[in-house]
Parts: structure tokens; C-alpha cells; sequence
């Protein structure tokens, strides 16, 4: 059973909201973010032996683990969980009308959403960009304590959030935060995250 999915239904909805909250209040009013777009190295991701298979989503294409279940909620959001429910990742597409919300603000939208769902909630160091799809995304991180498969777990989350086109009428916001147990998340970022966002493709 994918014990990830009713615990964090209400923080994934949460999120989504906030997004499109601030999506739509830039639109009515802000003028847009202009944003320095430049590219950080990208790393190569090691093999991982596991089969994947492609998921098409709202303007992106993505390689993730075929035993891995996906829900979509409308064309917003998508949510992939591992067959044994610890691992989640979830991509969240956004209106963004000539980028006028910046990334920095949806990744700290995400992470606010993240902190609150989180019991003693921490800011976790990590590198400021990742690039993903070819363009440099802002990236956050948070752990903390979340229950998971009838236990308390600390668990980490990660961050990122990009715009794409980087400013134009039918930009659109993209965020995308996934999560593991701290104790395994390494080894999961290493043989399923990264190897699933560097196959992600705008288009």
C-alpha cells in the first residue's frame, strides 16, 4: 500500500495552491521577474540498472521507475511513489504569465508548504541551482519529522523550481519536490532522483 499518499494529500494540495495563488495574484498586478538564466555544470547521473519508462506531462516528458505508481491531479500536478511507499516526487505546473513569479519565490512557497507539514522543521544545505531540462533551476531543502508507514521517520525533502520560457506570455512555473527517509536519501537521490530529473525534457 503507498503509505505516502493520504499522509501527504493535504501538503501536496497545499502547495498547489499556493502556486497558483501567486501565479495568479502576479498576473492581475506584478510585472515581470527578469532572471539571470544562467546554466550551472551538470552532473552526469551513474546507472542505476533500474527500467524506466517515460511519462509525459503539462509541457515536460521525464523518465522515472516503471513500479513506480503515478496519480495526477488535473494537468497541475503529477505524483510518483516507489512500490514500497518511502520514496515520493511530485511535479507541480503552473500558469506564469511573462514569469512574473519569480523561481526563488515558488521554491519558497514549496518549502514553506514542506516545513509546515514537517514536525520540527529544519533548513538543510545544499547547492543554491541545479539545472534541469537544460536551464538552471533554484533549489531548497528541508527534513524533518513526518509519520511514515505507522512511524515517525525523519524524512528529507528537496526542492526545485524553474520557469520556462524564461519570460514570456505563456510561461509557466515549474516545481518539483521529492522526498526520501533522511537515513536512505542519499542512495535514493543517487539511484532514482537524479537519474529521473536529468532525463526530464521541456517540450
Amino acid at each position: 500500500m503507498f503509505m505516502w499518499l493520504k499522509p501527504t494529500l493535504h501538503w501536496t494540495t497545499q502547495l498547489l495552491c499556493c502556486l497558483l495563488l501567486a501565479a495568479l495574484v502576479a498576473a492581475c498586478g506584478a510585472a515581470g521577474a527578469t532572471g539571470n538564466n544562467t546554466a550551472a555544470p551538470t552532473p552526469t547521473p551513474k546507472s542505476t540498472g533500474a527500467t524506466m519508462t517515460n511519462l509525459v506531462g503539462n509541457g515536460f516528458t521525464m523518465n522515472y521507475p516503471q513500479n513506480w505508481q503515478v496519480t495526477r491531479s488535473g494537468s497541475h500536478l503529477v505524483t510518483l511513489v516507489d512500490s514500497t511507499g518511502t520514496m515520493k516526487f511530485d511535479i507541480t505546473v503552473v500558469p506564469n504569465p511573462n514569469a512574473a513569479v519569480s523561481a526563488e519565490s515558488l521554491a519558497n512557497a514549496g518549502t514553506k508548504v514542506a516545513s509546515t507539514a514537517l514536525k520540527n522543521s529544519q533548513a538543510v544545505m545544499v547547492p543554491s541551482t541545479a539545472t534541469i531540462g537544460g536551464e538552471t533551476w533554484t533549489q531548497k531543502s528541508v527534513s524533518g519529522v513526518q509519520r511514515l508507514n505507522s512511524a515517525d521517520t525523519q524524512i528529507q525533502v528537496v526542492v526545485v523550481a524553474g520557469i520556462h520560457p524564461t519570460k514570456a506570455p505563456a510561461s509557466k512555473g515549474y516545481t518539483i519536490d521529492y522526498r526520501a527517509p533522511k537515513s536512505t536519501f542519499d542512495s535514493a537521490n543517487t539511484t532514482y532522483f537524479q537519474p529521473m530529473l536529468q532525463s526530464f525534457k521541456f517540450g
